[in-house]
């Protein structure tokens, strides 16, 4: 019984409530954090007024970092002042601090053969491998598991936000990284997967959607600037 429950106890506990003080600056040394993003073509303001202090205490308090390579991750995420989140919203950005942002949405010229003009949605760049938080609760309504080109590995969640029907879409993310299944009840900020390559890409990055009434897309940083709270 005692080796039960020690068993249920190591698999319960946030991986950062077993992590050593000195163990934890270790691994953030590791993990080589960069605290503003690399300027490219297209990106909005990257200068960062997010402190390390408060990208730490960000990264302590996420329910999203449930192992030691997600917390090296989060790390060693590229920032920027795109963004404020608020962890005790009943709607987020889909990462917890603000990050680069590379390409926004509506028309622009394909940056890549098979790429669309009319871009849907918007791409954040925080690098490869960071985890991706769903905005609000749902249900998941697809999941993409394979990469089949287009969005690559990508999911879609239904939520009801304001008494309306709201969808929301992750796309490219590496394969093998998907956390949820088709029909599953989800919360804000769960880890629905990470940042990946994958589909039509140039470059490791979240491809996001805000999709009205299940179909209609919209530009998700003004969606997200006026409902999340």
């Amino acid at each position: 019984m005692l080796s039960v429950l020690g068993i249920a106890v190591a698999t319960t506990v946030p991986a950062m409530a077993l992590l050593s003080d000195d163990e934890v600056r270790d691994l953030s040394a590791s993990a080589h954090f960069s605290s503003a993003a690399p300027a490219t073509e297209g990106e909005l303001q990257a200068l960062d007024s997010v402190t390390s202090g408060e990208h730490e205490a960000i990264i302590r308090d996420s329910g999203t970092a449930t192992s030691g390579e997600q917390l090296a991750a989060l790390r060693s995420m590229k920032i920027a002042d795109t963004f404020r989140n608020n962890q005790a919203g009943a709607v987020q950005w889909p990462f917890p601090v603000g990050v680069p942002i590379s390409d926004g949405f509506g028309y622009r010229a394909a940056p890549t053969a098979g790429a669309s003009t009319d871009h849907h949605g918007v791409d954040f760049t925080p690098g490869a491998g960071v985890p991706i938080q769903i905005i609000a609760e749902g249900v998941v309504r697809e999941v993409v598991a394979r990469d089949g080109g287009g969005c690559g590995v990508n999911v879609t969640i239904d939520h009801m936000i304001g008494g309306q029907l709201v969808s929301s879409k992750y796309c490219h993310m590496q394969a093998g990284s998907v956390r949820v299944s088709t029909g599953q009840q989800v919360a804000v900020a769960d880890m629905v997967g990470r940042v990946g390559n994958t589909g039509i890409s140039t470059g490791a990055h979240l491809h996001f959607e805000i999709l009205l009434n299940g179909t209609e897309p919209v530009d998700p940083v003004a969606w997200l600037k006026a409902n999340a709270s």
